[in-house]
């Protein structure tokens, strides 16, 4: 099964849990907000989904949108969504959003911590030294001069293979 499928399956997983918890103590929602963190190499609309069927569950729903410019400054502007929401929090990772919800979900706020297929560091444990015990995936990041991280346009379809084809085509021109 490609990514995506497997993060739309535990997704969907999260989002029925949710709304079979919902069903039984509906007034707790009320009090209930989730807030989700995007991984690297995507941006907070791949969320779109969980978030319209949440939010309309009655869940208060916050998407967080980090740089993606270092774990400090992630961690940072997830804490800065945290600072807004009122009463108790279930934080949301996918990818490596898994680390930034590791790093912000000690919030008093944050009553739980969700890992969608996300990479899940102890405390203390960087996302390097989780990565470096998996099998290299891919060689298709390509570093800047300064230190960021792109997708290799070319091979964005190893990424996302279950796109069609003439998008990859498009893409991979860019």
């Amino acid at each position: 099964m490609s990514t995506a499928p497997k993060f739309l399956a535990a997704t969907m997983a999260l989002t029925f849990a949710l709304s079979t918890a919902a069903q039984s103590a509906s007034a707790a929602v009320a009090d209930v907000s989730i807030v989700l963190v995007h991984g690297a190499l995507i941006d907070g609309s791949s969320w779109r989904g969980v978030y319209d069927v949440l939010a309309k569950d009655g869940y208060r729903v916050s998407i967080v949108q980090p740089p993606l410019s270092g774990l400090d400054a992630d961690v940072a502007a997830t804490k800065r969504v945290l600072d807004q929401q009122q009463g108790s929090v279930i934080l949301v990772g996918n990818s490596f959003g898994g680390s930034i919800i590791t790093e912000a979900g000690v919030d008093s706020k944050v009553k739980a911590l969700v890992y969608v297929a996300a990479l899940q560091p102890d405390v203390g444990e960087t996302s390097a030294e989780v990565s470096q015990t998996k099998k290299t995936a891919t060689d298709d990041l390509r570093p800047t001069k300064d230190g960021y991280i792109f997708l290799d346009p070319a091979k964005f379809a190893t990424f996302s293979a279950d796109i069609p084809s003439p998008l990859h085509k498009s893409l991979s021109s860019i």
